[in-house]
């Protein structure tokens, strides 16, 4: 094969692949935002007695398709996970009660799901505030 012609090869893969990745960023950053509503305690739940009821406000935070969620605003405890480019957010942390864990999907301005815990699990309902 000529030089030439694989160079141009080469930089036609390479745009591609630069292509493709601005179009995955931009299918993730479209989910960017925040969302407001409130997590409500599941009442399914087994350890429903243990649980502090609510409903609570609480806000999710989509940007560049990293997810920041502040479940419980008074120590600051937070879970940060991913958005995929279909919309489905998860995430996790370690705590020493055993952790926290976040799941949900966002359908146009709307984002349910549930967040976690060893004791509790909460339904998730938020909006994209402008």
């Amino acid at each position: 094969m000529h030089k030439t012609a694989r160079l141009v090869g080469c930089g036609i893969g390479a745009v591609a692949t630069v292509m493709l990745a601005r179009f995955a960023d931009a299918q993730v950053s479209r989910f960017d935002g925040t969302y407001a509503g409130l997590q409500t305690l599941s009442e399914s739940d087994a350890n429903y007695g243990r649980c502090l009821k609510g409903p609570f406000k609480r806000k999710l935070v989509v940007k560049d398709g990293a997810a920041t969620y502040t479940f419980n605003p008074t120590y600051q405890g937070q879970v940060t996970g991913t958005v995929s480019a279909d919309g489905d957010v998860s995430g996790s942390v370690a705590e020493p009660s055993g952790g926290v864990g976040l799941a949900g999907k966002i359908e146009g301005d709307d984002l349910t799901g549930e967040v976690w815990s060893l004791y509790c699990t909460y339904t998730l309902k938020l909006k994209r505030v402008p």
